[in-house]
């Protein structure tokens, strides 16, 4: 039995996974100074190299045909032996003492699930808007702490953890949504225990902001989130993948 089981899906991310996982590797190292259990599964539907670079950090990577990132996750949790279970992007890059601070949330029995807030990993690279965007989305975030109903528009990938028997009470991800698929996740959570916030971020590459520009992104995901609200149904049938 393991204390965190830390869940990555992969698909065709070659360009990210070794700088992810050598970053979540020391991580884990740290962790372990403190007896903290950790394993890493990776969930893999590529069709190219990402498997056998990630085979280098972990031999429980396992091949999954295409069906969704709902689905893939739900197949990584049920292969996974940890209380708790950290699912993160492959594009995420943690701190030193990401893990520990996770599993020291969760000593707190009222706490169900943990978030984090997001920072870019090459700001120097962004439009003036794009980090304004981060600004105001670090913001957020840290509301939710003390602004729990902030919670019902967090859709981030990037690391969310949640306990185990959590998971299996609000059965999982909704295998039917292609996003806000979180959001629906720890609006059931929340109403077990309490979501909280990491103090310090976790980082990423900004390709699906780089790719699609500010505009573009608020346009596509305010418009799934009036449609899910009002209508219980996303306005996309799919979620544009970045690589």
């Amino acid at each position: 039995m393991y204390d965190l089981s830390v869940i990555i899906i992969t698909k065709n991310e070659k360009k990210y996974i070794a700088n992810t996982l050598g970053h979540l590797q020391v991580s884990m190292q740290e962790a372990q100074k403190y007896g903290i259990k950790v394993e890493l599964i990776v969930v893999d539907s590529s069709n190219e190299d990402t498997a056998a670079i990630a085979h280098q950090f972990t031999p429980k990577v396992h091949y999954m045909s295409p069906q969704g990132i709902s689905k893939a996750r739900n197949y990584g949790a049920s292969l996974a032996l940890g209380n708790i279970l950290i699912f993160m992007d492959a594009d995420t890059l943690l701190q030193k003492n990401t893990l520990k601070d996770v599993f020291s949330i969760f000593k707190n029995k009222k706490a169900v699930s943990t978030i984090s807030f997001v920072m870019p990993t090459f700001q120097s690279k962004l439009s003036i808007s794009a980090k304004v965007f981060y600004v105001l989305d670090c913001a957020y975030i840290k509301a939710c702490a003390f602004l729990p109903f902030l919670i019902g528009f967090y859709n981030r990938g990037d690391i969310v953890a949640i306990r185990r028997d959590t998971f299996k009470e609000v059965r999982g991800f909704n295998e039917t949504l292609c996003m806000m698929e979180i959001t629906e996740l720890l609006m059931h959570a929340s109403k077990l225990g309490k979501i909280k916030v990491l103090s310090s971020p976790v980082f990423e590459s900004s390709r699906r902001l780089k790719q699609w520009g500010v505009l573009k992104s608020y346009r596509i995901w305010w418009r799934n989130y009036f449609d899910f609200y009002v209508f219980k149904r996303l306005h996309d049938s799919s979620y544009e993948s970045v690589r």
